[in-house]
């Protein structure tokens, strides 16, 4: 049998930004889910305390892993932090958290937009 199991994920930290961005790509079954769950637990302990998930490169996510991303949210956020997930409209992951409620954007997160001319006010982050 063919080891068909594997996720990779691969870190873009943009700590100008504040954040830590992980590509994911594979598939997230049952078989991979011990190695997904393992990253995942190191994105947690991470100096970011907010997380971009981005999911697009994903073929398949499992229900495990659904659980492993909102179980990564919690983690954050006790920390004082957040889990941001990102994928495409017509990705299997995005079809998946569609159906279970889970709001995902379509893309990563830039940098802020700059304070407009004559506002005090700073755009929401």
């Amino acid at each position: 049998m063919q080891d068909r199991a594997m996720v990779e994920i691969e870190l873009e930290d943009r700590p100008h930004l504040g954040y830590l961005v992980a590509h994911l790509s594979g598939e997230v079954d049952l078989a991979s889910l011990g190695c997904f769950r393992s990253a995942l637990h190191r994105l947690a302990e991470a100096d970011r305390a907010v997380v971009v998930v981005e999911l697009d490169g994903l073929q398949h996510l499992c229900a495990g892993g659904v659980r492993e991303l909102l179980r990564l949210r919690e983690d954050l956020e006790v920390r004082g932090g957040g889990l941001h997930l990102v994928c495409d409209e017509n990705r299997p992951a995005r079809m998946i958290l569609r159906a279970l409620g889970i709001p995902a954007g379509a893309a990563v997160p830039g940098p802020p937009a700059p304070l407009c001319a004559g506002s005090r006010a700073r755009p929401p982050t």
